[in-house]
């Protein structure tokens, strides 16, 4: 794989900023293909914001008053989330083989903070760092162990630290954090919901048991050992000292300056347990979020010894947000199934507290790259819809931005030199790779993160509009296969037009029907163009559109007056 995490910093440093082009006719595709402006805009726009002077620092260069508000980002759907493995974020794969071994670098805390204002210029404002533990090393996979199979969860990984650092472990990763914090980055560590097997013989009475004596483990995971949450679970009495072990755990978050926690399998402990963890992190930081690895369908992966999914008993014991089910966009066959979960969310939120929602996790660490389900354009669709979908936070695993398929070419190979005491290279194919010492996620296709940061400035552009207004179903015409999928964003007056093909591999033509749309509406794509050209054309109350695959358009229209005329309207519970 080509190493392109500095692709866009050469990028930025090899091209000249571009005068805008002039507006296009609204009858052809209407935006013009540019591949660096917008980029660059959103670029200096965001090294701008960097270097105010925002927070004030003292001598020794730590933050001074910085307030968490990550919850409150979470409630208004501010975030932009990016996922990352600490030990690969910034690794140096020196001789190609996509495995760091010998004197190669491996990625620590301290040089992850190089690629801060990488983060920071690609627009995000939330990073997920996935679990930091020591991993356990019995009947381990991979040869470093899974990063969810910890060891101790009061510990942090020795080989995230470097050696030459006089600094504690602990002062590494604080170091890191209030880097991020300066630069308006808030950060959000995974918790581990299983233990390795070196912490089920260490601390058996945290552990789970079968009738027969034997360990519970979940189906298909042989490296972790489930947790015992009840003391007495016919009395409903919790465990006090995994209780203790959770507070712990919180504890140390809050003292290093993590902003919230990333839950693990959500499902693996009951209700009862989070309505005394999250209150309890609440007491020490009210703006502490919570996110729950959890969906919202009834039998997601009813796996042995894991219950079913209950997100919204979730999101009523205190969690901020769920992950919601776009992750399996690619299986939905029609446009009216995607719309249908958009409503059906939307209509959940009332069936709770003010402010939950949802995390826009079109693909995950545990999800095939979506370069898989149709390569760049895929990407850019997908893309597009988390940013101007109601309830929702984007979010991006690393690699993303440079279209990485995660195909390792040491998957299952015997490697001599290991941590564990596996010597197999066990990798999930075309995921992130959670098991081994791996290089630094990348693609060859970085056209993607440029679309992704053109997306988020549109986000943060309207974001009243977009975080704030209603969600308007619109009516279409001739769309024979149900490919089209379109509906309007509106809030004080003003409304973003949103249409998009499904469909990744021919064109799709229909009407759509645009209350109060005026033939003469200029039709600006606020979004950069890509792929085959598109077609539309307004007229009175329609849009007619001939949209190539895969593409999304996103417009600015003049219909002050659009919901009275609209019967298919829909609004968050804010």
């Amino acid at each position: 794989m080509i190493n392109t995490t500095n692709l866009l910093a050469l990028k930025l440093n090899s091209i000249k900023q571009t005068t805008p082009q002039n507006n296009q006719p609204a009858v052809t595709n209407p935006e013009v293909k540019t591949n660096n402006s917008g980029l660059i805009s959103a670029y200096l726009n965001n090294l701008a914001m960097i270097n105010v002077p925002s927070v004030k620092k003292a001598e020794n260069a730590a933050v001074v008053n910085y307030h968490n508000n990550l919850k409150t980002l979470f409630n208004n759907n501010e975030a932009k989330i990016l996922a990352i493995i600490p030990r690969t974020f910034n690794a140096k794969d020196l001789n190609g083989n996509e495995y760091i071994d010998g004197n190669e670098q491996r990625g620590t805390f301290l040089n992850a903070i190089d690629r801060l204002d990488e983060v920071k210029a690609q627009g995000f404002n939330t990073l997920h760092v996935l679990p930091i533990h020591p991993p356990g090393r019995m009947k381990a996979m991979g040869t470093a162990g899974s990063l969810y199979s910890p060891k101790d969860m009061l510990k942090i990984d020795p080989n995230l630290i470097d050696p030459n650092d006089p600094r504690t472990d602990k002062e590494q990763f604080k170091a890191f954090i209030d880097e991020c914090h300066k630069r308006g980055i808030r950060v959000m560590l995974d918790m581990p919901s299983c233990a390795s097997y070196d912490m089920f013989l260490e601390k058996p009475e945290l552990m789970a048991m079968e009738r027969d004596g034997l360990a519970k483990t979940p189906q298909g995971w042989n490296d972790i050992r489930m947790f015992q949450p009840w003391e007495d679970e016919g009395k409903r009495t919790l465990n006090p000292k995994l209780l203790e072990l959770h507070k712990q755990y919180v504890d140390m978050c809050i003292d290093l300056g993590i902003d919230g926690i990333r839950s693990d399998v959500a499902r693996a402990k009951p209700v009862e347990f989070w309505d005394v963890i999250i209150p309890y992190s609440h007491m020490r930081d009210p703006e502490f979020a919570w996110l729950a690895e959890t969906y919202t369908y009834e039998d997601a992966s009813p796996q042995a010894n894991m219950p079913y999914d209950r997100p919204e008993d979730s999101l009523r014991a205190g969690y901020d947000a769920i992950y919601g089910q776009y992750h399996i966009f690619h299986e939905w066959t029609t446009a009216t199934s995607f719309m249908d979960y958009v409503k059906e969310q939307l209509d959940m939120s009332y069936r709770l507290p003010k402010g939950k929602s949802l995390i826009g996790s079109f693909a995950t660490h545990d999800d095939i790259s979506p370069m898989f389900h149709g390569g760049a354009e895929y990407c850019n669709l997908t893309m597009g819809l988390q940013a101007t979908l109601p309830m929702l936070n984007p979010y991006i695993v690393d690699g993303y931005q440079t279209g990485d398929d995660y195909l390792y070419p040491y998957e299952d190979k015997y490697n001599p030199e290991t941590q564990t005491d596996s010597h197999i290279m066990t990798v999930h194919r075309g995921r992130l790779d959670i098991f081994n010492p791996s290089r630094k996620p990348g693609g060859t296709q970085p056209e993607i993160g440029e679309f992704m940061t053109s997306a988020f400035a549109l986000k943060d552009k309207y974001a009243d509009v977009i975080n704030k207004g209603t969600f308007i179903e619109l009516n279409k015409e001739n769309d024979k296969n149900d490919q089209i999928i379109t509906y309007a964003r509106h809030y004080n007056g003003k409304t973003l037009l949103i249409v998009a093909n499904k469909n990744i591999n021919r064109s799709v033509a229909c009407k759509i029907k645009v209350p109060t749309l005026k033939a003469n509406q200029e039709l600006k794509n606020l979004l950069p163009s890509y792929g085959k050209e598109s077609v539309l054309q307004a007229r009175d109350n329609e849009l007619c559109v001939d949209l190539g695959p895969a593409r999304i358009h996103v417009f600015e229209i003049n219909t002050p007056n659009i919901e009275k005329y609209s019967d298919k309207i829909y609004k968050q519970n804010l």
